[in-house]
């Protein structure tokens, strides 16, 4: 069997994305370019390797077999791509996809410190939440996410994606200054019950773990405001329409809240998401930079 490299790269994108739309996104190709080079595969392999399934595409046993090869011919050539620029500058484009707070609390600074070191390096950003940036990593649309993983309700990964914890923050109530509470040093979720509460959106992974803790204690939440940001939450708190469960040290700063200590074991992990494969050295060197 005589099959280009570039070929196999074609199925290799395929395999990872699930469609060829998504594949001709990731490999800036046209759909029916991807379509025509999964069919020159076919011929040269002489058996079938994509089936149509629903909207995309499922490979077939011995695709999913020359798509392993594929994934390792992937890795090699990047290793390679690697080595034979080791001693240049890098360059090219990185894209991440990040929480908000994560951008305000790991990303802002980093990020200054890598555009030093290599100026080359162009790195786009976008936020949103965890779930669509899994979908954008997987297909190829993102380099690195910055996830937040919340106790009880640890993220989940898909396969062929990896996960470095970055950061652990403790998790805190924000509460206003005129509120009851404001004089204690810390509280427990029962000291909560009947309070008005703003949270993330319900079924996000922040609102289902302050549910979960809060039910073990014998406590419903009960959410007026469902905001993603957590500095739009205390700008509610501050005016004393709601508590809030938010990472120290968002409320630090502002006089009118006050941020009291959950005796409660809950904290947030920011989490460091990218593809298990050989990444270009410029992405290895974003992820050092990130990580350390």
């Amino acid at each position: 069997m005589n099959m280009e490299w570039g070929r196999l790269r074609v199925l290799d994108a395929v395999a990872r994305t699930g469609s060829v739309t998504r594949a001709a996104t990731v490999l800036h190709m046209t759909g029916p370019a991807v379509s025509q080079q999964l069919r020159r595969i076919e011929a040269e392999a002489r058996t079938k390797i994509v089936v149509p399934d629903g909207r995309g595409l499922r490979l077939t046993a011995k695709g999913e077999v020359l798509a392993g090869y594929a994934r390792r011919v992937a890795d090699v050539m990047q290793q390679a791509e690697n080595d034979l620029h080791r001693d240049e500058a890098y360059v090219g484009h990185l894209r991440v996809a990040a929480v908000a707070s994560a951008i305000r609390s790991v990303l802002g600074s980093r990020l200054a410190a890598f555009h030093r070191e290599h100026p080359r390096v162009r790195v786009s950003v976008e936020d949103g939440e965890t779930a669509e940036h899994l979908d954008r990593l997987v297909a190829g649309a993102a380099d690195l996410v910055l996830a937040e993983s919340w106790s009880p309700s640890p993220l989940r990964l898909p396969a062929g994606v990896v996960a470095e914890r970055i950061t652990r923050e403790a998790l805190f109530i924000a509460v206003s200054s005129g509120h009851p509470l404001r004089s204690h040093g810390s509280v427990g979720i029962r000291d909560l019950a009947g309070e008005r509460w703003t949270t993330c959106a319900q079924g996000s992974d922040a609102h289902t773990a302050l549910e979960q803790v809060a039910r073990r204690h014998g406590v419903e939440i009960d959410v007026s405001f469902h905001v993603a940001d957590h500095l739009t939450q205390l700008a509610l708190v501050r005016e004393g329409l709601a508590v809030a469960c938010v990472p120290n040290p968002a409320g630090d700063s502002d006089p009118h809240i006050t941020c009291l200590r959950l005796d409660t074991e809950l904290h947030r992990d920011i989490l460091l998401l990218e593809r298990a494969q050989t990444a270009s050295s410029a992405l290895q060197a974003l992820r050092a930079c990130l990580v350390g």
